[in-house]
């Protein structure tokens, strides 16, 4: 059986390509404006995303540490975290989210290159998983979810002539 991690890998750095094309050639200005995904500006999409994969590298991190429960499969309302990401990244400037999201994508990637092969697929291996891989979380939480967001402005720009 082929090994997963390149693939996840590649996953990843896919979705980042999609994220920053998606956002390729927008203003400062465009990118705070009110309403690309709900309330949210771009910015603050760009931050929930980092929020988001930040989580998960810190889980990723913590998976040698038996007895641990990584706080991303602890989190039980999801609108509530969001809101509360939203309010402790709301006030910080777009340079500084746009340097935490290349950052914190650089990071992803050495956690995943960190994994061996029975970690990102193993069914058995955490419990608090229940039956699910490693390789889930990081689909859900890392590339699906930055693919989602990246639709999602792509189609607020056309709406809006950006």
């Amino acid at each position: 059986m082929p090994s997963r991690k390149p693939i996840v890998i590649d996953q990843i750095r896919k979705a980042q390509n999609e994220l920053l094309s998606a956002i390729d050639g927008l203003s400062s200005d465009a990118m705070l404006r009110v309403g690309a995904v709900g309330i949210w500006s771009v910015k603050d999409v760009l931050a929930h995303i980092t929020l988001w994969q930040s989580e998960l590298i810190t889980a990723l991190s913590q998976l040698d540490r038996r007895g641990i429960v990584p706080d991303i499969v602890k989190i039980d309302d999801l609108d509530d975290f969001n809101e509360e990401g939203y309010r402790i990244n709301v006030r910080r400037d777009l340079d500084i989210i746009l340097e935490d999201l290349h950052g914190v994508h650089k990071h992803l990637v050495a956690a995943v290159e960190a994994l061996d092969e029975k970690t990102l697929t193993d069914t058995r291996k955490f419990h608090w998983l229940e039956g699910e891989t490693i390789e889930y979380l990081i689909a859900e939480n890392g590339y699906l979810h930055e693919s989602e967001h990246a639709a999602q402005i792509r189609e607020w720009r056309v709406a809006q002539g950006l």
